[in-house]
């Protein structure tokens, strides 16, 4: 009869858990919840990242931006009619030899304690820079702003709670809107090219008056409308009476506008 023996395993006859002793065991473990944790805090992270990405895209979609310009003593735009909202103002210093800065106030409130804060620059403008606001909301009603480091006339700003929007198409050489008629209020006219190979803009003025000086300065589009898109101009306030518009880049023919 053979006589059977245990006889230790050693090396790679023992088998692979056998080999592993628990500290190494534990040791393995412990990593590999590491890694997995790693891997679920680097996916929570993104996911945050994409998140406030989106939010903050749709915050600054929000908040439209205003560039004024201040040139010695004055602004170079006088008045103002937006739509009520959440604004953020640039301010520009062109030409004017010290720091400048911005004050907006509800109207006929100039004391210190009546400055909307939020319009406060965020540093004082030098010469040929320019800098932001915080971002304000204004809601319906009557403003003026000025500078008290330049300084220069107080302008009014309106926003209105209204604001009501007009298309208009251009193709070559014409609009396709003739002729417009509309009521006495505030509008944002939205300007499109269409098939015209080149920019086109436009151009709003009370009738028969086509000199620079006369253009409705707030009809003027933000930028230049390249072809297959639109652009939006500023909110202007039309009081009744007779106007003309046409764009100069085209060119197009003149159009009444009768505001009623």
């Amino acid at each position: 009869m053979i006589e059977r023996k245990n006889v230790p395993l050693v090396g790679k006859d023992v088998p692979f858990f056998n080999r592993i002793s628990p500290l190494t065991l534990r040791y393995n473990l412990i990593n590999k919840t590491f890694k997995i944790n790693i891997v679920k805090n680097s996916i929570f992270n993104l996911v945050a990242l994409v998140a406030l990405f989106f939010s903050t895209s749709q915050i600054n979609a929000q908040v439209e931006q205003v560039k004024l310009t201040q040139n010695p003593g004055v602004f170079t735009t006088e008045n103002l009619t937006l739509a009520s909202g959440d604004y953020q103002f640039e301010i520009a210093n062109d030409g004017v030899d010290h720091e400048v800065g911005f004050v907006l106030v509800p109207k006929g409130k100039y004391e210190a304690t009546d400055h909307i804060k939020a319009a406060y620059v965020k540093a004082p403008v030098k010469t040929g820079k320019s800098s932001l606001t915080s971002v304000v909301n204004l809601p319906a009603g009557e403003y003026e702003y000025f500078c008290p480091l330049n300084p220069t006339p107080k302008y009014s700003l309106t926003v209105a709670d209204k604001v009501e929007n007009v298309k208009l198409t251009q193709t070559p050489g014409v609009f396709t809107d003739k002729n417009l008629t509309l009521a006495a209020g505030t509008y944002q006219f939205e300007i499109a090219n269409d098939g015209v190979d080149h920019e086109v803009g436009f151009v709003l003025v009370p009738k028969g008056k086509y000199a620079p000086e006369n253009h409705i300065k707030a009809a003027y589009v933000k930028a230049p409308v390249k072809t297959g898109t639109s652009s939006m101009t500023n909110v202007v306030n039309l009081a009744a009476g007779e106007y003309e518009y046409f764009c100069p880049l085209n060119p197009t023919p003149k159009y009444s506008l009768t505001v009623k």
